[in-house]
């Protein structure tokens, strides 16, 4: 270790002029640089959880759309069955009246005997 004394300051290994601030502003300035780079890993971290987010809300919208779709397929069906149930309670209802009316006839006597 002596000789390190013997050695001038510009010579010893990592002590060069050009490396940074120098005696009380050197803490200072790597607290600055640390949270630089802290600042731009929080702002990476914050990039990519809104873009989960969104993705995730993408995902959300998707399936209320589809939900929808869903929806109104099974609405659509709904109301051709009822109106096909319409149209046979018409026909049924026609067909009722036919059938009431033939019995009628069946019980009135003819002429015929």
């Amino acid at each position: 270790m002596a000789r390190s004394r013997n050695v001038p300051k510009s010579k010893r290994p990592g002590k060069s002029g050009t490396e940074g601030p120098v005696g009380k502003a050197a803490p200072f300035a790597r607290r600055v640089q640390q949270l630089a780079l802290e600042r731009a890993a929080a702002r990476g971290r914050a990039v990519l959880a809104r873009d989960e987010a969104q993705r995730e809300a993408d995902r959300r919208l998707a399936e209320v759309v589809q939900e929808i779709a869903t929806l109104r397929h099974h609405e659509a069906r709904a109301e051709a069955l009822t109106r096909l149930l319409e149209e046979r309670d018409r026909v049924v209802a026609a067909q009722a009246e036919r059938i009431a009316e033939l019995e009628r006839l069946l019980r009135t006597p003819t002429k015929m005997g």
